[in-house]
C-alpha cells in the first residue's frame, strides 16, 4: 500500500527555511555523506512527489540558473498551486488546485508500487495533517540554529507522532522518523 511521507530538512530550532522562505542554508548539508546516502535510500523508495506551488517555483528558478539539476528525475511530480506556472521540458508535471484529499487517489496511483514524497512547501505538508492523509515524517535535523522563519508543517496542524526510528548520519545531523496517527 502506497504511503504519503513528508521527508524535510530542518534546523535545530525548528524551521525549515528561513523567514524570506529561503532553504540555501541546508544546501551544504544535503551533499554530506550521511545526508545524501539517507535521502537517496528513500527516494529509492519513492514513486511519485507532491510540491507545493512556491516550491516549485524555487526548484525551477535553481534549475534554470544551472544550480541545481532536476531533482526528481522520471517520477511523476504533482503540484499544487493556485497560480499558472512553467514548465521544465522532459519532467512528468501535473499542475493541480482544490483539496488534497479530492487529488490523493490520484496521486497514489501515479506512484505505482512506490510511496509518495510530499517534499514540501511546510504549508502543503501542514494541509496534509489536517486532511489525515499524512502517514510519515521524517525530519534531517542540521546543526543551525535560524532563530526564526517557516516551521515544519507552516500552519496549525496537530497530529499524534510514534517512533519509528532515530539514527545518526553523521557530521552532527540526525534522521528522526515517525507515523503520523
Amino acid at each position: 500500500m502506497t504511503s504519503f511521507k513528508y521527508y524535510v530538512g530542518a534546523s535545530i530550532d525548528g524551521f525549515v527555511a528561513d523567514e524570506a522562505g529561503d532553504t540555501h542554508w541546508l544546501r551544504p548539508f544535503r551533499e554530506l555523506a550521511g545526508f545524501h546516502g539517507d535521502l537517496q535510500e528513500f527516494f529509492d523508495g519513492i514513486g511519485a512527489v507532491v510540491i507545493g506551488g512556491k516550491t516549485y517555483e524555487t526548484i525551477v528558478r535553481d534549475v534554470s540558473e544551472g544550480h541545481l539539476q532536476w531533482p526528481f528525475g522520471t517520477k511523476p511530480v504533482w503540484i499544487f498551486t493556485h497560480h499558472e506556472l512553467p514548465t521544465l521540458p522532459d519532467t512528468d508535471l501535473t499542475f493541480i488546485r482544490g483539496e488534497i484529499s479530492f487529488w490523493s487517489r490520484d496521486i497514489a496511483k501515479s506512484a505505482g508500487a512506490g510511496d509518495v514524497w510530499l517534499v514540501g512547501g511546510a504549508d502543503l505538508a501542514g494541509g496534509f495533517i489536517q486532511a489525515g492523509i499524512l502517514d510519515e515524517l521524517t525530519v534531517i535535523t542540521v546543526p543551525v540554529f535560524l532563530g526564526s522563519g517557516v516551521n515544519i508543517f507552516g500552519r496549525n496542524a496537530k497530529a499524534q507522532l510514534s517512533e519509528l526510528k532515530i539514527r545518526e548520519l553523521g557530521d552532527d545531523i540526525f534522521a528522526s522518523s515517525y507515523a503520523i496517527s
